[in-house]
């Protein structure tokens, strides 16, 4: 059963987010092609074959019980429309028939007029480059679904979603993409909510699937073959490893280049927050545990405080897994923007020559990487500090001699 990672609450990560860089890659490598056939006939894995699932982590639950398989399913932990578009690519490779769009929650913000309005320029955009990348696909866009009405931000937030609703179905019926209303659902079903009361537990993704399946007539429209999942050696390669960090690690998952198990990087990240997440990190027994830490505890902490924080976090990794192997991966560059826009980046040097000093002290592996920047033309996504889907491939091919 493959679980999604959980956000405490829009608030909540908003306000956590604020204040840091959200550290959140296409391979042809062990390619393959999944058939229709694979797949029952009329059930929902073959329905849904020939399509994509793209947004955050509340559609990303329909992996849950493996109801699809992670090659339909990009869903990502605090995922916004500026992330889809920064690894539009990665859509493009898995060549969908049906692209489903679903994502809106974290891109709420205020004032309300501003952040509807960047909100819809950016799905705008974000629908055009899937176009000219995918000129036959057919492209839906999902309402936002609401909170839970008896949580505690339910009142303040539902209205807000309903503003960037309306804002939504506009511009898709301007760009003559399909809009689908999900209210429905939430009117002839009693939806059970998650603890958060923005997710829903897992009886909320067949119902959901079987009213796409009204919703589109899909039985009848033509489907192409079912989206390729091009990552399948580097699953296999890093099956028995745990890549911990932020959300730069994390886009392994949500680009499905390792198994969702094999990752623990939530967006916005820190050592304080990767030290709560090592008993989940050991309940794994990985054999490696690769961490990538450090781009938003140097907008936090000084040099002294980040190294006694690792050094910390080691500790408590050893404690847990004494036979695992650690990998410490060097804080990666950024590009100028980014620097322009937070001068302390200018530290990372710095910063990782301690880390490198600390790992020859405490007898871990140091991976710098500054080879592979080097060596190849990274791209960066649109604020600087993450990356374009293409780096994780050339960054597992770089790791993977450690696991043999």
């Amino acid at each position: 059963m493959k679980i999604v990672q959980r956000w405490v609450s829009t608030f909540l990560s908003a306000a956590i987010l604020s204040t840091l860089v959200a550290c959140g890659s296409a391979g042809d490598k062990g390619q393959t092609q999944l058939t229709t056939s694979q797949a029952p006939a009329g059930s929902l894995q073959e329905l849904f074959g020939s399509s994509l699932f793209v947004g955050d982590s509340i559609i990303g639950g329909l992996t849950n019980d493996d109801l699809l398989p992670e090659a339909n399913v990009m869903g990502g932990l605090g995922a916004t429309v500026q992330t889809t578009l920064d690894n539009v690519e990665e859509i493009a490779s898995r060549k969908p028939s049906h692209v489903f769009l679903s994502m809106g929650q974290n891109d709420l913000g205020e004032p309300l007029e501003e952040a509807k309005k960047t909100f819809v320029q950016k799905y705008s955009r974000l629908v055009d480059r899937i176009r000219e990348l995918l000129p036959a696909a057919r492209v839906y866009t999902l309402s936002i679904t609401p909170i839970d009405a008896t949580s505690p931000f339910g009142a303040s937030m539902n209205p807000q979603i309903e503003t960037f609703n309306a804002a939504l179905q506009n511009m898709a019926k301007e760009k003559g993409v399909d809009y689908i209303d999900l209210a429905p659902i939430f009117r002839q079903h009693k939806i059970q909510y998650d603890e958060d009361g923005s997710h829903f537990t897992n009886a909320f993704y067949p119902i959901l699937l079987d009213y796409l399946k009204e919703s589109t007539d899909l039985t009848n429209q033509p489907r192409g073959p079912a989206v390729t999942d091009p990552n399948e050696a580097y699953k296999a390669a890093f099956r028995h490893s745990v890549f911990l960090g932020d959300s730069i690690l994390g886009a392994l998952s949500y680009l499905s280049k390792v198994d969702s198990a094999n990752v623990i990087a939530p967006s916005g990240a820190t050592l304080s927050l990767a030290l709560m997440n090592v008993e989940k990190l050991s309940s794994r027994a990985p054999e490696h545990v690769f961490i990538l830490l450090g781009s938003n505890d140097i907008r936090l902490s000084d040099k002294q405080e980040f190294v006694e924080s690792y050094r910390k976090l080691i500790g408590s990794i050893r404690n847990e897994l004494p036979k695992a192997k650690l990998h410490i991966l060097s804080i990666p560059p950024v590009a100028e923007g980014a620097l322009k826009q937070v001068p302390r980046y200018a530290n990372i040097t710095d910063f990782n020559q301690a880390l490198e000093q600390l790992a020859d002290e405490v007898k871990v592996d140091y991976v710098n990487l500054s080879p592979l920047f080097d060596a190849n033309k990274i791209q960066y996504a649109d604020n600087g500090v993450h990356f374009k889907p293409d780096f994780y491939p050339l960054l597992l091919d770089y790791l993977k001699e450690l696991v043999k």
